[in-house]
């Protein structure tokens, strides 16, 4: 892997425009940070098991709903349990861990693109990095997949250091093993999988045998051993085969062996959770593997497929180890290489295509660069589909945004949020616009950058809140106010909403499936509450020895036809706000017997 003529190291002044931009992409992740939507349901096992470490002073065993969790390494559960001590016990403080890996990235990305590529790359990179959908969301999750993507990416850092030749190239090797093995500590296999995949195959298409021997392999692994085995012998010493058989079969066998079918959903995944940036990442792969196809081959199919296929990866590879693609071939192979994998193991989460971000935004961002320095470049077609397609995205989702306010607004309050949003798309339109059609290609790329950021920004929280009429943020704020402790929830027959409250609250959230179970938990807890329907209530509890503490309005989970969306066109929400929406009611444990209850009762059909 060459090194780039320019110095490696950023500038004062560099650093001090580098500093400025990551603490903006900062203050837009944690804009709006503790609201939900949107969350991820395994946020519930992170908030929870850490406000019991902190609770219990136990930071050897993660304990989620009174269950020894096995499920991942220690390290994501100390240090959100380290941001409880600092900040508070809440979801902000939680979540803020994910916040400020994501924002360390941005950085990390620019030092990478640097070294791989060039300055102009390294500054698109930066800006392009937060404005992934992908990125950005997984920023406020309190989940452990940004974490392990910085280390990943610290890992690749140093792995590329090496590679380029310095004096201290074992220091380089050394600090990788240790970022691989604190990314083992946080999510485990990945951590080590991913860069040794990459490298590994980097290494045997570039045929740099060299470099093989120079990376300390023995060492690697002793490094590793260190960081990895401590808490794992401890956990293997207190809970034995338990520990053991959950290690080999839930979080091993079972990843493996299993029958979901092969699917292109991974394929999928990059090309929606990048928008708009997928539309210039296909661009810039059209026209790289233009630039280097292979020269006609003297041979014909008639002298055998597969001698015509190998001449032709013998031609397509001479002309990919040449310097100028060397830094091209280990984006793309680290691209490849997870997408293979997570393919294979047909295992479908979005979020496994997180450590993908960099490489994506570099490939993108070098395509922007070459463009800029190119007079005609950014008049070609491969450019203009994908800018035009940019155009169409924010027309569409600010026409999608318009038509919900439409719907809305005359029944439930308007969120700040909401219109400013509509300024910023129609404003950031406009700009793309103008920039383009004056030819100030680099101030274009700075201004759809920021509106992107600025764009999911101003979605995040309140903005989809407001679309989505989630209730659980009422009820959360209310049950988070009593300060009495040990508090406990049940959520009866609402199964969705019992990962979210618990994201929200932190506690125990309990999906109770029926009566018994429901009478049972209200026996069983001195604290309780419960979230139920109003209708369910009404019904068949209006006798239990509950309270009400706030009611609140959702959408039915409902599919919608092309029938109902007819008559929402022509009828407006108004005459069917009942049939797609309900309401919800959160009850609190009391001594109270039959007469208060019967008093709550009455005083809910008079409220509705």
């Amino acid at each position: 892997m060459q090194s780039q003529p320019t110095p490696n190291s950023p500038s004062i002044r560099e650093s001090i425009h580098l500093g400025v931009f990551t603490l903006f992409c900062f203050f837009a992740f944690t804009y709006n940070l503790s609201e939900i939507p949107p969350y991820h349901a395994d946020e519930n096992f992170y908030v929870t098991s850490a406000r019991n470490m902190v609770d219990s002073d136990d930071y050897i065993t993660p304990i989620y709903h009174e269950k020894k969790r096995f499920a991942k390494p220690i390290l994501f559960y100390w240090l959100v349990a380290a941001s409880y001590k600092t900040f508070g016990i809440n979801l902000f403080s939680a979540r803020l861990v994910s916040t400020f890996f994501g924002a360390l990235c941005i950085p990390l990305a620019y030092i990478i693109a640097r070294r791989l590529f060039d300055l102009k790359t390294a500054i698109i990179s930066a800006l392009l990095l937060p404005g992934c959908y992908l990125h950005f969301q997984i920023s406020r999750w309190a989940i452990t997949d940004m974490a392990l993507n910085f280390f990943i990416l610290s890992a690749f850092y140093f792995f590329i250091r090496g590679f380029q030749g310095e004096s201290n190239r074992a220091t380089a090797y050394y600090l990788a093993y240790i970022c691989m093995g604190v990314g083992f500590m946080i999510k485990g296999p990945p951590a080590i999988i991913i860069p040794t995949l990459v490298i590994s195959c980097y290494i045997l298409i570039s045929r740099n045998w060299k470099e093989l021997s120079q990376l300390r392999l023995g060492s690697g692994v002793l490094v590793l051993a260190i960081i990895i085995l401590p808490w794992f012998t401890a956990m293997l010493v207190i809970h034995g085969n338990e520990f053991k058989n959950h290690i080999l079969g839930a979080e091993l066998r079972d990843r493996i062996i299993h029958d979901t079918s092969f699917s292109l959903y991974y394929f999928l995944v990059i090309i929606r959770y990048y928008l708009p940036w997928s539309f210039f990442f296909i661009a810039a792969l059209a026209v790289k593997f233009g630039t280097i196809s292979t020269k006609p081959i003297s041979l014909s199919l008639n002298d055998g497929y597969f001698l015509f296929l190998k001449e032709k990866l013998k031609s397509w590879h001479s002309k990919v180890i040449k310097k100028d693609n060397l830094a091209f071939l280990f984006s793309a192979l680290w691209i490849i290489l997870p997408w293979t994998l997570f393919t294979l193991f047909r295992i479908e989460h979005s979020r496994y295509m997180l450590p993908v971000s960099t490489p994506i935004v570099m490939i993108t961002a070098q395509f922007f660069s070459q463009l800029i320095d190119s007079p005609t470049g950014f008049q070609g077609r491969a450019f203009n589909v994908a800018f035009y397609l940019t155009l169409i995205f924010y027309l569409l989702t600010t026409t999608l945004t318009v038509m919900g306010l439409l719907f809305l607004a005359p029944h439930f309050p308007v969120p700040i949020e909401l219109p400013t949003l509509l300024l910023l798309n129609l404003f950031g339109f406009v700009a793309l616009f103008m920039f383009y059609k004056l030819k100030k290609y680099f101030s274009m790329v700075i201004a759809l950058s920021i509106l992107q950021i600025v764009f999911l920004a101003t979605l995040s929280g309140n903005t989809l809140s407001y679309f989505n009429r989630y209730p659980m943020k009422l009820f959360s704020d209310k049950i988070l106010s009593d300060p009495q402790n040990n508090k406990h929830i049940g959520i009866y027959q609402l199964g969705s909403h019992r990962a979210r409250i618990g994201v929200m609250t932190g506690l125990p959230a309990i999906h109770l499936k029926n009566p018994t179970e429901l009478k049972l938990f209200i026996k069983s807890k001195n604290i309780a509450y419960i979230v139920m329907r109003v209708t369910e209530w009404e019904k068949n509890f209006y006798n239990l020895p509950v309270t009400t503490q706030a009611i609140e309005t959702g959408w039915k989970k409902i599919r919608m036809t092309k029938l109902m969306f007819q008559s929402l066109l022509m009828y407006g929400l108004a005459s069917q706000l009942d049939e797609y929406s309900e309401s919800y009611i959160l009850l609190k444990k009391t001594d109270a017997m039959r007469p208060i209850a019967q008093l709550e009762a009455s005083s809910l059909k008079n409220y509705n």
